[in-house]
């Protein structure tokens, strides 16, 4: 879940005593704006808070969100995109389905408990599709024991829950036992911890917050780790980089980026990173600078193996030369990391020299 705010705003309104809209991407076949997944929270008083994708269709769910919002209820909606050049509602050629689910003060539990995991704990929520007029949602809390006894749940759905609950990530969706349920994981947002405060910093930093990722800033000068020039950081940390490890848990969902003021720092925080569960660690440093570091921390005896695990140089290749376009160029790396995993390629969409000369492109 990467917009765990609109659970938390959702609770908010609730308490109000105002009843709200949540729409929902819960299928796309081919191109479309909204992803699976993608919520748009649709209050009373006109507030939106998401998105699902934008344009002509996002603002007709909203009216079709505000017509709803009289009693809780539910309705799917399909549309078939781009069929002719002139379909106003775009041209992506694919298909797409919204679930509007309208909430009143009853909900405030689940919405309690959804803010909870999204901001602590991991979890699988479910969102029955095919209700009986009432929006019905099931948070499983604890993804490692996925069970459904006392619900109505067929086998293939429960599979399917536990399969997104070890994927940590993601959506599915699954029609079974006469029920159609979109799944989907919550928890907590992934955690960039910044080893260094410098400039190239303060921008991931910037940009990693607006891609949904934690922060921990960490350095051993208060003068540049503090909140006047991190003022987005979820945690400061003031610490001598040979002990700093012991003030911050490391575990599967950090991506460590070493970005300290000189090679010996550098090289004292990756002796430490690679001997921890981060799903990313990333140097800055030229490759000669970068194969010394690893030659000397394999003297030292650290196995190759931890010694792959690092990111070094850093960063997509972008052509990157200011701290701005470096630090773009890290935060990308790991949203694909986050996204993709550590194997993809990242592919590039590209017109051939006729495509560019007629305006055509290709999928």
């Amino acid at each position: 879940m990467d917009n765990p705010e609109i659970f938390q705003e959702a609770g908010s309104i609730l308490e109000t005593g105002r009843n709200v809209a949540l729409v929902t991407v819960v299928a796309t076949i081919g191109s479309t704006p909204g992803k699976c997944g993608y919520k748009m929270l649709v209050g009373a008083d006109g507030r939106v808070f998401g998105t699902v994708g934008g344009g002509l269709l996002e603002s007709e769910m909203i009216q079709e969100a505000q017509a709803q919002l009289a009693q809780p209820g539910v309705r799917l909606f399909r549309f078939d995109l781009g069929e002719s050049s002139e379909d106003a509602k775009g041209i992506c050629g694919g298909t797409v389905e919204f679930f509007i689910e309208t909430f009143d003060s009853k909900a405030l539990p689940l919405f309690g408990d959804l803010s909870i995991a999204a901001n602590g704990a991991d979890g699988v929520l479910v969102s029955v599709i095919s209700s009986d007029g009432l929006p019905r949602k099931i948070l499983f809390k604890d993804p490692g024991a996925i069970d459904a006894a006392g619900t109505d749940l067929d086998l293939e759905i429960v599979r399917a829950i536990a399969d997104t609950a070890q994927a940590g990530r993601g959506t599915t969706r699954v029609s079974a036992g006469g029920m159609d349920v979109f799944v989907e994981s919550v928890g907590r947002a992934p955690v960039v911890v910044l080893f260094g405060a410098g400039h190239v910093a303060s921008h991931i930093a910037k940009f990693a917050k607006s891609v949904h990722f934690d922060v921990i800033v960490c350095d051993d000068r208060d003068e540049y780790a503090n909140h006047e020039r991190f003022p987005g950081a979820d945690d400061i940390v003031v610490e001598d980089f040979g002990r700093v490890f012991d003030k911050v848990p490391i575990d599967s969902h950090c991506y460590l980026v070493i970005v300290t003021r000189g090679h010996q720092c550098d090289e004292l925080v990756l002796e430490q990173a690679v001997k921890t569960e981060a799903r990313y660690i990333g140097m800055i440093g030229s490759k000669r600078k970068t194969q010394t570091i690893l030659d000397n921390l394999k003297r030292k005896g650290v196995a190759q193996e931890l010694l792959d695990k690092v990111y070094s140089p850093i960063g997509i290749s972008i052509g990157a030369v200011t701290a701005e376009e470096i630090a773009l160029s890290i935060v990308g790396e790991m949203v694909k990391v986050h996204r993709l995993g550590d194997g993809a390629a990242i592919g590039h969409l590209r017109l051939s020299a006729s495509q560019k000369r007629t305006g055509a492109s290709h999928d």
